[in-house]
């Protein structure tokens, strides 16, 4: 009996890889058959493999970028401060999307969840605006929050003094003689729905007495050029409360995202809109106006932001232009994955040119009755 020779075993052909040029080309194709679609988020389709980032969506949506600026909200004892510290974590939450590229984690399963500590310094230098204030004109002193690399800044300097006053959040891991012992934040996050998706999270820092709460859900819209992601009807926001203070509540809700660069090949993420951080306790609210493009339609990632008081039982001001200069705390302004500048008190006139709209029409605005302005 005869056999055949066998065959010669068939050379093992790599696949070929997948570069960025080619991922977005498969993405964008996907992205059109959706043109007009109201959310994303709620139809299913699945997307080519080397679209996914092996990162577990649970693990991926943390807003623990700085952990060390998440242990020192509550730390100061004036108001203010206290919403300036908040502030100072709210622009760490989205480091990510400032240090590294956008991508798509794996979705999760009803019942899934993600847990993890982290060991963090306690190192953010304390914010005290009492030390900030000078004899000079409102709003002469100035101080700055970095968002880029959890390296945070601040600094006063007056008109008539040098001086200035650091107040830098070193990056985390940094070690530090002035640090003490390492704080642990606990991390729990769990899906609780899956269609549409919502994933609950707890943060807690017991030695500080710090927790952190909410549900995440998004939605999301293709309009042509971007990938517009909003808030879903679940997500209320981040919940921060401050055990040692008296369980002083903050709730910071999440303004409007962009995914652009579809078309030149380069995924980035802008944020526009508002958000808005409000703490009933103390009666101090700030707006924080994301500005999406400039003139010419380049993204800038600056912020506008004003930190005044408000009535929580008539919380009508939703732009920083309706704040009056008599509740105005602080005013904030600049590139929020750079630097934040904070100033307090309201704005100073004496700085605006003469033909300044505002300067204007100042008068006429004063004498001219609010019914008779519309005629």
């Amino acid at each position: 009996m005869s056999s055949s020779p066998p065959s010669p075993p068939a050379a093992a052909t790599p696949d070929e890889p997948h570069n960025e040029g080619s991922k977005l080309r498969t993405f964008l194709g996907i992205l059109r058959k959706f043109i007009g679609v109201t959310d994303l988020a709620s139809v299913r389709f699945s997307l080519p493999s080397q679209l996914l980032e092996p990162t577990p969506n649970l693990e991926y949506w943390t807003y623990l970028d700085a952990p060390n600026a998440f242990v020192a909200i509550g730390t100061s004892d004036e108001p203010l401060d206290r919403m300036l510290e908040v502030i100072r974590f709210w622009l760490t939450k989205d480091l990510k999307y400032a240090k590294g590229k956008p991508c798509k984690p794996y979705n999760s399963c009803l019942g899934e969840f993600f847990r993890c500590n982290w060991e963090t310094e306690d190192n953010a230098p304390r914010i005290n605006t009492l030390d900030l204030q000078t004899p000079t004109a409102p709003g002469s002193s100035s101080s700055s929050i970095k968002g880029a690399a959890a390296n945070l800044k601040a600094a006063s300097r007056s008109e008539n003094s040098s001086s200035s006053v650091s107040l830098s959040v070193p990056q985390h891991g940094t070690p530090s003689d002035e640090a003490g012992p390492l704080l642990r934040i606990s991390y729990l996050t769990e899906q609780t729905s899956h269609h549409p998706p919502v994933s609950a999270f707890h943060v807690t820092c017991p030695e500080k007495g710090i927790t952190a709460r909410g549900f995440d859900q998004i939605t999301a819209k293709f309009t042509g050029t971007s990938v517009k992601v909003l808030p879903g009807e679940h997500n209320m926001g981040i919940f921060i409360s401050l055990e040692k203070r008296n369980n002083e509540t903050y709730q910071l809700t999440h303004p409007a995202a962009h995914l652009g660069g579809l078309f030149r090949g380069t995924l980035s993420v802008s944020v526009s809109e508002m958000a808005y951080i409000t703490c009933p306790d103390t009666k101090i609210k700030a707006i924080l106006h994301y500005v999406e493009e400039g003139w010419l339609g380049r993204t800038t990632n600056k912020i506008d932001g004003v930190i005044f008081k408000y009535d929580p039982e008539n919380d009508d001001k939703t732009r920083v232009q309706d704040v009056p200069d008599e509740d105005v705390l602080a005013r904030l302004s600049g590139p929020w994955k750079e630097k934040v500048v904070f100033s307090l008190g309201p704005r100073p006139m004496v700085c605006l040119p003469a033909l300044k709209s505002i300067l204007t029409w100042e008068i006429l605005t004063l004498f001219c009755p609010v019914e008779n302005c519309s005629r």
